[in-house]
């Protein structure tokens, strides 16, 4: 897997022209899914149980001049969710994809809108002139697909990955992934919250 990562590099334009030659080719966003913690709820080093299924899936699709693109996202500890994605793809790398891993932190919680945001502010380009899939955990993914367009991508494909519970402890910030009804509950006011905020109000 050829990965292009550089801890200097902030953003990357993308040759738009070239990339829409090789129409066989798939490009895969990856949406962000937390990060593990110990039993007292502090980070662990590498993505959520969630996340991680989700990664190994996106491993299991992508094939040879693919291109995955790991959406920015939040930091806990000594690395963001999308830095410690990177790590754990790379360790279950296979076939010649291409991996993109913003090098950006902030300082405030990025939501789901803010990951599609951020993600648009790497790239640099005219988004809508691209395809991509879309890979994200089933529940989130209702969400996430509408943000991601709405911030102007062109999503070809939503990828709804189901994802089997662990009882593995995850960050406090996303305790809900453990318990799906509460996680469903979540995902529908924080979707009345995006589509409130994205609506352009009527004038006149």
């Amino acid at each position: 897997m050829a990965c292009h990562y550089d801890p200097s590099l902030s953003r990357i334009t993308i040759d738009i022209h070239k990339m829409s030659q090789q129409k066989k080719h798939v490009n895969y966003i990856v949406v962000p899914d937390g990060i593990a913690a110990d039993r007292n709820g502090m980070p662990v080093q590498i993505p959520s149980f969630v996340y991680r299924q989700v990664l190994d899936y996106a491993v299991h699709i992508a094939c040879d001049g693919d291109a995955v693109y790991l959406a920015p996202a939040n930091r806990c500890g000594e690395k963001s969710e999308h830095e410690l994605a990177y790590t754990y793809i790379m360790q279950a790398k296979k076939r010649n994809v291409s991996v993109y891993c913003p090098s950006v932190s902030f300082a405030t919680y990025v939501d789901t809108y803010g990951n599609a945001l951020h993600l648009k502010e790497f790239l640099q380009g005219d988004v809508s002139s691209l395809s991509f899939d879309l890979v994200c955990a089933y529940i989130h993914s209702y969400r996430a697909a509408y943000c991601f367009r709405k911030a102007g991508f062109y999503i070809q494909k939503v990828h709804r990955v189901y994802y089997r519970e662990t009882g593995e402890n995850i960050v406090r910030r996303w305790w809900y992934y453990k318990y799906k009804p509460v996680h469903y509950a979540y995902e529908l006011m924080a979707f009345l919250r995006d589509i409130a905020r994205t609506v352009k109000p009527v004038s006149g």
